[in-house]
């Protein structure tokens, strides 16, 4: 698999995922704290002001209507010639001014803005009138004055008391709306908190097992192409994920096969070089001595006047080397291999006619399906040499063929000397784990795992006295150009 720098940038690292959950839900949680928070100073700077206006607005009813109207009183009582405009309490009047003026900038109810405006009215005409009082002379007149326009029941600050009051109510009936609507927001905050929290602590875990289920299913599915690497299956199968890191480890595992696949390939190469090259060792160390062995045999049947027997030995060798070169095949029909054991064994025959006799029963369906090369000849040396020569008159040597479904089974036995249970054991162990060094069996063995496969091979069996038989179980899949393939 290819990946593209494009591709791998273009995903999102798993750092990035988690980071992108935190920064996504804690904004989340910060702006609905900021909204509550906000509602919460919103109300609360209302109440407070609400709270600061009725204060001042009970203090000055408390003291202005008294004072005003107090130093008024003294002020007209007193002889004209020993007051002016400039005893007047102005300075009441003005602190007056004042309040009324910040009541207004801060007064959120339209009635009691109305009332203040009506008051800063009335405390412009009490000036005036205070100054009229000022300026009359008859003691009579001003405190008439007094009494019907600053302080009798009709005068002007028990008007501004009387509207100070109104305000005063508004004022203390906004604080108390104010009040419910406080511990309304407080509940509401205390739910839409609630709600919030719980809403995004699903959506948390909502965003949490998508993130995970990202994450955990290609890493499931690496562990199983980590399984299937493990059993030699170099398949590569994509992993879907949009974490980078996983893609890379991905890319990684892919990258990791094919150098694997490459280097069992070479390996798989190199061996069936190796055991090429030890095969062609084995027949040139074989082929002299059988073939000095035979020519003697050959010159002696001729002195012997025995020509008939010299002109078949000479056909069965010719036979057997140009069946045993194949033209450089080490992948041949079974028929041929057939053959090629007949020849050596008619040659032997010649040879050890007083010992031995050979039956070759391989029947004729099965000689299509084609097979390593010299896998019979080294097992019918074997059975001749370590097996009918080592027993009392004549032995008997025969090979025989199975039809098995799948696969063919040759099968090499003689009734010669034969084995224990102890020796055979130790043959069969010597040849599956490479530590058998005569008698060319771990060749043979090795060269049909090697073309065929792990489970395919030699499968011993004897009885002290009685014999040997060597079985070979081969596929029927196998074909001339698996040479060059691997297996």
């Amino acid at each position: 698999m290819i990946f593209s720098k494009k591709s791998a940038h273009s995903k999102t690292s798993i750092r990035k995922q988690i980071m992108r959950i935190l920064i996504t839900f804690s904004v989340v949680i910060l702006a609905v704290i900021m909204v509550l928070v906000g509602m919460m100073l919103n109300t609360s700077g209302q109440y407070t002001a609400v709270l600061q206006n009725a204060k001042t607005a009970a203090d000055f009813n408390k003291e202005f209507k008294i004072t005003l109207d107090s130093e008024m009183y003294n002020h007209v009582i007193r002889p004209r010639s020993e007051v002016t405009v400039d005893d007047l309490p102005m300075t009441e009047l003005d602190n007056a001014v004042d309040v009324l003026t910040r009541l207004e900038k801060t007064t959120t109810l339209a009635d009691n803005k109305w009332r203040i405006r009506s008051m800063l009215n009335m405390l412009e005409n009490l000036r005036g009138y205070m100054i009229e009082i000022a300026g009359t002379e008859r003691y009579d007149d001003r405190m008439e004055l007094l009494e019907r326009n600053i302080r009798g029941e009709t005068g002007l600050t028990r008007l501004i008391e009387t509207y100070m009051h109104e305000y005063l109510d508004d004022e203390v009936r906004e604080m108390v709306r104010l009040e419910g609507t406080i511990r309304q927001r407080t509940v509401l905050t205390i739910v839409i908190a609630a709600v919030s929290f719980i809403l995004v602590f699903i959506g948390i875990i909502i965003y949490s097992v998508s993130v995970s289920r990202k994450i955990t299913g290609p890493i499931r599915a690496l562990s199983e192409k980590a399984a299937r690497f493990g059993e030699g299956d170099f398949t590569k199968v994509p992993v879907d994920t949009a974490s980078r890191e996983l893609l890379m480890l991905d890319k990684g595992f892919d990258e990791m096969a094919e150098r694997i696949t490459t280097l069992m390939e070479k390996q798989i190469d190199d061996e069936r070089t190796l055991h090429k090259t030890e095969l062609e060792l084995l027949q040139a160390q074989i082929n002299p001595h059988f073939l000095y062995n035979t020519l003697d045999s050959i010159a002696i049947l001729a002195e012997s006047g025995r020509e008939e027997d010299a002109v078949l030995m000479v056909n069965s060798l010719s036979s057997f080397f140009r069946i045993s070169l194949s033209k450089g095949k080490d992948i041949i029909p079974l028929e041929s291999e057939v053959n090629h054991v007949n020849s050596y064994l008619q040659i032997q025959q010649i040879r050890y006619s007083d010992i031995l006799k050979y039956d070759v029963q391989i029947p004729e369906e099965i000689k299509q399906y084609y097979v390593p090369k010299l896998i019979l000849q080294p097992l019918v040396e074997n059975a001749l040499y370590h097996g009918i020569k080592n027993r009392r008159g004549i032995g008997t040597i025969r090979i025989e063929g199975k039809d098995e479904g799948g696969d063919i089974l040759l099968t090499v036995s003689d009734n010669g000397a034969g084995m224990d249970e102890e020796q055979i054991n130790a043959l069969q162990a010597g040849v599956y784990h490479d530590r058998h060094t005569g008698l060319g069996l771990v060749n043979v063995h090795k060269r049909i795992r090697l073309y065929c496969g792990e489970k395919y091979g030699l499968l011993f069996a004897s009885e002290k006295g009685k014999g040997t038989s060597v079985s070979i179980r081969l596929p029927k899949t196998l074909r001339p150009e698996s040479q060059e393939g691997s297996k």
